[in-house]
């Protein structure tokens, strides 16, 4: 599959246009994902195939920033002076809780597993206000001090090699929220040290 194939699966117009193709492919998987239809249809894989493509497509063109060259260091605070969140800390592969891209992380778990574990953790970063165990689907509202309310949406996805929790966040107020990397850096701190209580 090319990345003109891809988009057309998804129903985009610009691949390049990131937050488009996510939410395109979020919709499109929630009504066609392969665990939740039984049509014989290979709608699902072909659909996530495509976020892939188009994925891998991004990348490739993404030049490195300093962000990523430095994504070792512990992460900082994140304030509102702030024009890019922090980088945040990388895990090593012998953990099982990783970050794939700033809005996307990676546990080596089963979906179930990984369900019940951020469950647990999005108590420790706000008010989990909707859960679809079929989805799956979290909403977490966050609240951070001189700053919005902001909506934190976590879908998951099975892998062969684990779990891929997509993050997208939202203000629920007239201002503007923090970036969804900075309230993603929480949620993986949150997973981290709930995983180290169950290992």
């Amino acid at each position: 599959m090319d990345v003109r194939e891809a988009a057309v699966i998804l129903g985009v117009t610009d691949p390049s246009d990131w937050p488009a193709v996510r939410r395109a492919y979020r919709s499109r998987i929630a009504a066609h994902h392969p665990d939740r239809t039984d049509d014989g249809s290979d709608l699902g894989v072909r659909i996530i195939e495509a976020y892939q493509v188009l994925d891998r497509a991004r990348r490739a063109t993404e030049a490195p920033t300093s962000q990523d060259q430095t994504r070792s260091e512990p992460a900082a605070s994140w304030t509102s002076d702030s024009t890019d969140p922090p980088a945040h800390q990388v895990l090593d592969e012998r953990d099982s809780v990783a970050r794939v891209d700033r809005e996307t992380i990676s546990v080596r778990a089963p979906a179930d597993e990984v369900f019940r574990l951020l469950h647990e953790a999005a108590h420790d970063i706000g008010v989990v206000t909707y859960i679809d165990r079929s989805g799956p689907i979290l909403e977490v509202l966050c609240r951070f001090v001189d700053q919005p309310a902001t909506s934190l949406v976590l879908t998951l996805q099975g892998r062969s090699t684990g779990t891929d929790i997509f993050c997208s966040s939202e203000s629920i107020e007239a201002r503007v929220g923090p970036p969804t990397a900075a309230v993603v850096d929480l949620l993986q701190d949150a997973l981290v040290a709930r995983a180290a209580q169950l290992g």
